[in-house]
């Protein structure tokens, strides 16, 4: 139970007596490393007018040649598009771990853990080459935040937020030419609520002082 010490000292200390509470959760990071390279592709194109209603989409049925649908002639197109000259990932768990600490007299104590949300994920990410125009080391640098909702025992709930910090993955890449994209997928896996310090029931063991034995040399 919290308390404030009378003792000129220690006043306006706040204290808490009781077992240590930590809430965990392990969360997946999957870093995807791709060279994309800007391009232009060329695409056949064709227009339909609207069909009306009821109206056969058949060629040769009748009715076809009664105005139903125009077709257009094809057509060659120029849009731009982006070729995938290499591409690998990086998967690893990340363990986060915050003791319960009490924001003030009306919060309990958790005792059950109801959603595990991931948001605000930052990522970037650079090539460093190793054989220029042929080998690189891809770098991704990236953190995000983990929002933990917990409930007491009078059931109600609180709202607790876990920072990443930073966080790093690197691969080894083959691009000729190109540029780097970086895709990281964060979740949650699992999350629990542990007491790493309990003190077992019942009395403290008797105190049993170690035992010596020194043997002389004459």
């Amino acid at each position: 139970m919290p308390f404030t010490a009378p003792s000129v000292a220690n006043k306006g200390n706040l204290f808490r007596i009781g077992p240590r509470i930590d809430i965990q959760v392990v969360v997946g990071e999957l870093v995807t490393f791709t060279i994309l390279q800007d391009t232009l592709m060329l695409i056949p194109a064709r227009e339909l007018q609207p069909v009306r209603p009821g109206q056969l989409l058949v060629p040769g049925w009748p009715g076809w040649q009664e105005g139903a649908r125009q077709t257009f002639p094809y057509r060659v197109e120029l849009i731009a598009a982006k070729r995938v000259l290499a591409s690998t990932w990086r998967a690893d768990d990340n363990l986060l771990a915050v003791p319960y600490i009490p924001t003030g007299p009306a919060s309990g104590t958790p005792v059950k853990i109801i959603a595990c949300k991931v948001k605000n994920i930052e990522k970037c990410g650079r090539l460093f080459p190793i054989t220029p125009g042929h080998q690189a080391t891809a770098v991704a640098c990236y953190s995000y935040e983990v929002e933990v909702v917990y409930a007491d025992r009078a059931g109600r709930t609180f709202t607790l937020i876990l920072q990443s910090g930073p966080r790093r993955q690197w691969a080894v890449v083959y691009p000729a030419s190109g540029y780097l994209e970086v895709n990281v997928t964060i979740q949650c896996l699992g999350s629990r609520i542990i007491s790493p310090v309990v003190p077992p029931p019942g009395p403290p063991p008797p105190y049993k002082p170690p035992r010596l034995w020194l043997k002389s040399r004459l």
